[in-house]
């Protein structure tokens, strides 16, 4: 039955146009957090709940916090996660990500929000990260604009591209991280971890 209603939710997203993960990176996010046996998850970007609704299914002991800033995705969010199983599990908050602050620390923070703003995310919840956690990064291929930055003709897309590209060097090249990158599956994705010897 779950399963039936969350596949509903994910068709009318597709058909109203919203944002959510390709299942190919949804199927790599959840396979890492039960690898990583991660429980404590923060999400920035709801949408209408669809990936948290997923990451909750995994187990009963996950606890996810997802920050939402658009009033009509917040309120369908609310009320798909209310009629689901998993409403104990998720909270939904109404602010920008901007707003968000918490002493809680996750296991994973998962980042699919507006991606000219990744880099100020990073160092916004670096603190909150657990000192094993991961971040992930989805949409860093960006339907493969990022390898094709200079030909594309709107210049707010060829912008926000080369945000995201000038994003990805700039962990690539910060001795804080471990990042790890793939870059074939779903949108792309970025996962990024402290080194081991940060303190």
């Amino acid at each position: 039955m779950e399963n039936a209603d969350i596949l509903s939710i994910k068709q009318k997203a597709l058909n109203e146009g919203v944002p959510i993960i390709k299942d190919e990176g949804l199927e790599f996010l959840l396979k890492f957090i039960k690898e990583k046996q991660a429980k404590d998850i923060l999400e920035l970007g709801t949408a209408v709940g669809y990936s948290a609704m997923k990451m909750a299914s995994l187990d009963k002991d996950i606890r996810i916090d997802t920050i939402e800033k658009n009033e009509e995705m917040y309120l369908q969010a609310v009320s798909n996660i209310e009629n689901s199983p998993y409403s104990n599990q998720i909270i939904v908050h109404f602010m920008p990500i901007e707003e968000y602050k918490t002493d809680r620390m996750y296991d994973l923070i998962f980042v699919d929000a507006a991606k000219a703003q990744y880099g100020k995310y990073m160092e916004q919840f670096l603190g909150n990260l657990k000192e094993d956690g991961y971040m992930f990064f989805d949409n860093m291929i960006f339907h493969g604009l990022v390898y094709d930055v200079e030909n594309i003709e709107s210049r707010n897309l060829r912008n926000l591209v080369k945000k995201i590209v000038k994003f990805s060097e700039m962990v690539s090249n910060d001795d804080r991280f471990d990042i790890m990158k793939f870059d074939n599956i779903g949108d792309g994705i970025l996962l990024l971890s402290r080194r081991k010897s940060e303190t």
